[in-house]
């Protein structure tokens, strides 16, 4: 939903939505090092295209003690989570939405997780993965800070599964 009454709706519950959020900072192309307490849309756009590329450098902007979706607790579990998944699973996040203010960031975004290589480990996604699936989902993310502008928190509903795991040509 693009402008109008609609729009402005989304944009209210996802601002209403961050109180006592905060965001995070974040930097791709460049060294990834946040800045704290500095968080707008260019720093987020940075931050997703870290998260894009699959560069390990992105934890580098979780606070050591994080808490990540999916019950994932520490920069290093997440750092380990992304180690064993991302020779099998590529995951490309499209910006729909962003707000952040003072004191807290939320996103809307698109997904697509794509199978690069067949994965045996049913633990993340819940069942094997053959090369070529890919599943497309839409949701929404709250991020929180410490006072030094690292991540503590990585939160938001499950995501709504747009196109469930299915062989997909590329």
């Amino acid at each position: 939903m693009q402008g109008g009454a609609p729009g402005l709706l989304r944009r209210e519950l996802l601002a209403g939505s961050l109180a006592g959020a905060a965001g995070l900072v974040a930097a791709p192309g460049c060294a990834a090092t946040p800045r704290p307490g500095r968080f707008d849309r260019a720093a987020y756009d940075r931050y997703v295209a870290l998260m894009n590329a699959g560069d390990p450098h992105v934890v580098d902007f979780y606070a050591d003690d994080v808490k990540f979706v999916m019950g994932i607790r520490g920069r290093a579990a997440v750092r380990d989570f992304y180690a064993r998944h991302r020779p099998y699973v590529r995951e490309s996040l499209e910006v729909l939405f962003f707000c952040a203010d003072a004191t807290g960031a939320a996103a809307e975004v698109h997904s697509t997780l794509r199978c690069l290589k067949d994965c045996d480990d049913s633990s993340v996604f819940g069942r094997a993965l053959r090369a070529g699936e890919v599943m497309r989902t839409h949701g929404y993310l709250l991020y929180v800070l410490n006072p030094q502008g690292l991540i503590v928190e990585v939160k938001g509903p499950p995501p709504e599964v747009l196109q469930p795991w299915q062989i997909e040509a590329g």
